[in-house]
Formats: structure tokens, C-alpha cells, sequence
């Protein structure tokens, strides 16, 4: 017969190895359960400098290249090639405008005119007093100021006005026949309305 005493301790002792097993893994389950996760490391990327676009350039800014004026190649020339004296046109409105001229009445002066000048006064101009009617024709060589050349009959009455650009080389005129043409400021022949009809007083001896 098996010894009974001796079984009943094998079993105690079995009993009492479960039980420790059963302790252990009770408490490692306690402890795991217990432990907070750790947060995952955050990815920090690494921050590159935007690339800035190229500037654009500013455009330069547009200059406008004028003609200079020539230098006048006999500057005393002036004063001894024209009279001078006054002359007026009387307007459509019946007023009077008088001017201090200039005369050119010599085919030197009228070869001349008013090049090399760089300034002309509103109540200044230049008269050319023809020998005989024709069809005037004028241009602005070497003439460094804008002009109205106001164009005259035989019977002293404005038969036109055309203003012409400086140094510049086309030819200009108007319809009919011109004993004078006057040149004026540029502007100044619309800002006294003088206009075709307008009459002529020229300088005395004209």
C-alpha cells in the first residue's frame, strides 16, 4: 500500500509552489499595470530656411533725351542784323496785343531768325518783313525754342498759325500768299486769340 503521510506532503508542498507562482505573477501583473506609458519622443524636424525669390530690380526710370541746342557760331550776330519796333493784332474781341519785335527784313536776318536762342518773352517776337507776297514757307533748324509762326497777308490780316517743335527740319506753312510772318512764343498766339482774321499793325516803316 502506498505510504499515505508521504503523499499528502508531496501534494502540500505542490499546493504551496502554485501558490508562489501564482503570488509572483500577481505581482508582476500589479506592477506592470501601474506603470504610467511613457509619451512616444516627439519628431522634431528640422526647420530649413525658406528660400527667398531674387528681387526683382526696379526698372530705371525713363528720361526723355533732349536735343541740345546747338552753340551759335557768331553769337554778335544779333545785334547787328535786325530793327527793332513794336507791332500789334487786334483780335476778333477787338483787343489790342502788342509785342516788342525784332526785324528781320534783310534775306541775312531771315536766314537767321530766331536760331541759337534759348528763351523768347510772351510779349516778344520776331518779324519778317518780305519785299513782296509769296508762299512762306519756314522751318526750325537750329531753332531751340517751340515757336507760332503766325502767317500775314499783303492786306495785313492773319491767314493762318501753325506752331512748330525746336530743332526741327520740316518745312511749314499755310494757304496763300504771306507779306509777313511773325514769330511768337509757342501758346501765346491761342492765349491772345489770334487766329485767322486777326489784323496786323507791323513796326513803323514795315
Amino acid at each position: 500500500m502506498p505510504l499515505r503521510g508521504a503523499s499528502t506532503l508531496s501534494n502540500m508542498q505542490q499546493a504551496a509552489s502554485v501558490s508562489r507562482s501564482l503570488a509572483s505573477l500577481c505581482l508582476l501583473l500589479a506592477v506592470g499595470c501601474s506603470r504610467v506609458p511613457e509619451e512616444p519622443t516627439p519628431i522634431v524636424k528640422p526647420v530649413t530656411e525658406t528660400t527667398k525669390p531674387p528681387a526683382t530690380a526696379a526698372a530705371p526710370p525713363t528720361t526723355t533725351v533732349l536735343k541740345a541746342c546747338p552753340a551759335d557760331p557768331d553769337p554778335g550776330a544779333n545785334k547787328k542784323l535786325y530793327g527793332h519796333g513794336k507791332a500789334s493784332f487786334v483780335t476778333a474781341d477787338g483787343k489790342t496785343h502788342t509785342f516788342d519785335m525784332e526785324i528781320a527784313a534783310t534775306p541775312d536776318a531771315q536766314e537767321r531768325g530766331l536760331m541759337y536762342r534759348t528763351a523768347l518773352a510772351e510779349d516778344a517776337g520776331m518779324v519778317f518783313d518780305f519785299p513782296s507776297p509769296h508762299q512762306a514757307s519756314f522751318w526750325m533748324h537750329n531753332t531751340c525754342i517751340p515757336l507760332d509762326m503766325v502767317f500775314v497777308s499783303e492786306d495785313k490780316l492773319v491767314i493762318g498759325v501753325v506752331t512748330a517743335p525746336p530743332l526741327n527740319d520740316e518745312a511749314r506753312g499755310v494757304a496763300g500768299m504771306s507779306k509777313y510772318v511773325v514769330e511768337l512764343a509757342a501758346g501765346v498766339a491761342k492765349k491772345r486769340g489770334i487766329g485767322i482774321g486777326a489784323r496786323f499793325v507791323p513796326p513803323a516803316g514795315s
